[in-house]
C-alpha cells in the first residue's frame, strides 16, 4: 500500500525518497530491534511450559510464582530475551511460543524482588530476600557453567538490599531500602541511599535528604516500561526514571484493593486478580501508568540524586558554621584589643618593645629613657617616675630583677607577651 501511494506521485522524488527511507528503515527496525512489548510478555502456552519446569522443584509451589512482571522480568541480551523469575535462579530464552531454560541451578528462593539488569553483556541480580534473609548480593550469569556466582563490589556497600533502583546509564542508585524484621519485628528503613559505580564496582552512600523517601518501606517493587512501582503496607510510590521524578500516593488511589491477592504487569500497566492463571488481562481490573501518572503529575517530585554537602549533613554545617562564627568574633576581639593597646603605646614605649634585648642594665635603661645626662639622684627619681607611668600604660612591661652575675645590682627584664 506505502508503494502504492507513492506511485501516484511520481513527479515529487523527495517525497518518494523520503517514503522510500521510512519503509527501509521500519523493515530494519522490525528485524534488528528488540520488541520492548514482546520482550516484557508471556504467552499462555509459555507459562504452563515454565510451572513444568519448575514443578520438580518447587512441587505444590509451582503454580504460585506470578510469571508476568513486566520489565522487572525481562532482559534483552543482543537479540535474544532471556527471563528471570524474581525469588528463583531460573533463567529462560524466550523463543517464538516457547522457552528453553538455560541455567542448572539448584538453590532458590533468596532473592524475592531483587534487580535484574544487562550490563557489558551480563546479566546480573542485585538483592532481594528471601528464606529470612534479605541478602546483599551481586550476582552474574555465566553462560559457560550455566550458575550464578558472586561479584565482589567495594565501597559504602549497604547491609541489605530490597528497595527500588533507578538506573542511569552505568549509576544504579538504590533508595527506600529495607531490612524485613520477618514478620517478629518491624522492618527497619535505611536512612541512606546508595550509588553503584558498574564500571567500578564501587559503591557510595549519601543520607536520604527528601522526607518522603526517608521512611518508605519497600514491600514489593514493579518494573513497568516506563514507571517503577514501589508498594509499603499502605502506600504506593510511582517513580518516572527517565524524568527522575516520584508521586506518592496511597494504595487505594492507585485502584489496589486489600482483597487482592496478585498484581501482574504488562507493559506500562498494572492488573489485579486472586488467579496467577489467567491467560489475559482484557477482563482484569488495572491501571494504567501512563494515564495516572498525567492525571497526578501535578504532585510530581524532583528525586535528589545529587544532594549537597549541606543537604546531606545539615547538622553538622549548621555546628561548623556556628563554630566558625564564635571563632571570627574572637578573633576580631583579640586583633580590636591588640591595636587598642597598640594606640595607647607612647614612643617611649615602642622603643623600649623594639629593643632587641630582653633585659637592660640600669646604665642601658636610662639611655632609653634619655635621662643618662642627669645627675645620679636626679636619674633615680626620673626613672622611678618613668617606670610608673609606664606600668599604668602598659601593665607588666618592665620587671626589675636581680642581676645574676652580681647580687647587688638590678637589671630590668622587658617583656613584649
Amino acid at each position: 500500500m506505502v508503494l502504492a501511494i507513492l506511485k501516484h506521485n511520481p513527479k515529487d522524488r523527495k517525497i518518494r525518497s523520503k517514503g522510500f527511507s521510512i519503509l527501509l528503515l521500519t523493515i530494519i527496525g522490525l528485524i534488528f530491534l528488540p520488541n520492548t512489548s514482546i520482550a516484557q510478555r508471556l504467552s499462555l502456552k509459555q507459562q504452563m511450559l515454565i510451572e513444568k519446569t519448575l514443578e520438580p522443584i518447587l512441587q505444590e509451589e509451582a503454580g504460585k510464582h506470578e510469571l508476568l512482571m513486566g520489565k522487572g522480568a525481562f532482559v534483552q541480551l543482543g537479540q535474544d530475551t532471556l527471563l528471570n523469575i524474581h525469588g528463583l535462579r531460573y533463567l529462560f530464552k524466550i523463543t517464538g511460543d516457547t522457552v528453553i531454560r538455560l541455567d542448572k541451578s539448584v538453590y532458590h528462593g533468596s532473592n524475592y524482588y531483587r534487580y535484574l539488569f544487562e550490563y557489558n553483556g551480563q546479566i546480573f541480580t542485585m538483592g532481594g530476600y528471601g528464606q529470612f534473609v534479605t541478602n546483599n548480593n551481586l550476582e552474574s550469569f555465566n553462560f559457560d557453567n550455566k550458575e550464578w556466582y558472586l561479584v565482589k563490589t567495594t565501597g559504602q556497600k549497604p547491609s541489605y538490599i530490597k528497595g527500588c533502583v533507578i538506573r542511569v546509564k552505568d549509576q544504579l542508585y538504590l533508595f527506600s531500602n529495607s531490612l524485613s524484621g520477618n514478620s517478629i519485628e518491624e522492618n527497619i528503613s535505611d536512612p541512606y541511599f546508595y550509588q553503584l559505580d558498574l564500571p567500578s564496582l564501587t559503591w557510595k552512600r549519601f543520607p536520604i535528604v527528601q522526607s518522603e523517601l526517608q521512611n518508605f518501606q519497600a514491600e514489593i517493587i514493579l518494573y513497568t516500561t516506563d514507571y517503577i512501582v514501589v508498594l509499603d503496607n499502605r502506600n504506593a510510590m510511582l517513580i518516572h526514571p527517565k524524568t527522575l521524578e516520584f508521586i506518592q500516593v496511597t494504595q487505594e488511589e492507585l485502584g489496589i484493593k486489600t482483597s487482592y491477592q496478585n498484581i501482574s504487569v504488562d507493559n506500562n500497566s498494572l492488573f489485579f486478580s486472586n488467579d496467577i492463571h489467567h491467560p489475559s488481562n482484557e477482563n482484569l481490573p488495572g491501571v494504567s501508568m501512563v494515564t495516572f501518572w498525567n492525571n497526578h503529575k501535578s504532585k510530581a517530585k524532583k528525586i535528589n540524586l545529587n544532594p549537597t554537602y549541606f543537604q546531606q549533613y545539615p547538622k553538622e554545617m549548621l555546628i561548623s558554621i556556628l563554630l566558625g562564627f564564635v571563632l571570627l568574633v574572637f578573633a576580631i576581639v583579640i586583633f580590636l584589643k591588640n591595636r587598642i593597646k597598640r594606640k595607647k603605646q607612647t614612643p617611649l614605649i615602642q622603643r623600649i618593645i623594639r629593643h632587641n634585648s630582653k633585659t637592660l642594665t640600669t646604665e642601658e635603661l636610662d639611655q632609653l629613657l634619655g635621662i643618662d645626662h642627669m645627675e645620679l639622684e636626679s636619674r633615680k627619681a626620673k626613672r622611678h617616675r618613668i617606670l610608673a607611668q609606664i606600668e599604668v600604660a602598659s601593665p607588666g612591661l618592665i620587671h626589675r630583677i636581680k642581676d645574676e652575675s652580681d647580687k647587688r645590682r638590678f637589671v630590668y627584664f622587658v617583656s613584649r607577651d
